[in-house]
């Protein structure tokens, strides 16, 4: 298997950048926090939309199947809803199906790389306007905020998805980190953090997603 990280990147000079504040995030118990990491991840990822979609075009079935019962209503239209609308729900579960299974994934993913530390274990962080530095179990380095694909964000995390492989980004980081992991920062609603990140979707549209 790849290893995590080759070469920690460091994007800026941490002593020329905009500093703003810092935090040194302490987990006492392995026990405690695994316990939290499922839930954690399932919030940061959960597909609520689609989710929904899910629940509404099973109404709209149940509807018109008994709208087709009155013969005015059974038209080719109403015949040929009535069977788009499962293959439909057929996608959405086996969409649903991947989505657990890439969830099982990263969780134990998350699992592993903390299992491998001292305890209790340390996360540091240093924000600036210009980006972050971070240096925890599961990543080392600094990073403007564009260099990521998108972040979510909820009161318990910030996760930082990186650019795929087969992009320029994708393809620049790959010779620092070369398994592009996922990873996090549990902020146990820090509200300066997430005003932060707020302030900096701002700057950058459409880069966090909030939870």
């Amino acid at each position: 298997m790849k290893q995590r990280i080759k070469e920690p990147y460091y994007a800026f000079n941490p002593n020329k950048a905009h500093f703003l504040f810092e935090r040194t995030i302490t987990f006492e118990s392995q026990a405690a926090l695994f316990a939290k990491i499922p839930r954690i991840i399932h919030h940061l990822y959960f597909p609520r939309k689609l989710f929904m979609l899910f629940i509404g075009l099973i109404f709209v079935y149940v509807v018109m199947i008994f709208l087709y019962a009155i013969p005015i209503a059974a038209t080719n239209f109403a015949r040929g809803f009535l069977g788009i609308i499962p293959l439909i729900e057929a996608g959405i579960i086996i969409y649903f199906i991947q989505f657990y299974l890439y969830l099982y994934l990263e969780i134990r993913l998350i699992k592993n790389i903390y299992k491998k530390v001292k305890w209790p274990a340390e996360c540091y962080c240093a924000f600036f306007e210009e980006g972050i530095y971070i240096k925890s179990p599961g990543m080392d380095g600094i990073f403007y905020w564009d260099d990521f694909m998108c972040m979510g964000c909820s009161s318990q995390a910030l996760g930082f998805n990186f650019c795929p492989a087969r992009t320029p980004k994708g393809k620049f980081f790959k010779q620092y980190y070369p398994r592009l992991d996922n990873f996090y920062i549990f902020i146990d609603g820090d509200e300066e953090i997430l005003s932060l990140m707020h302030a900096i979707d701002q700057q950058y549209k459409d880069l966090i997603a909030f939870r």
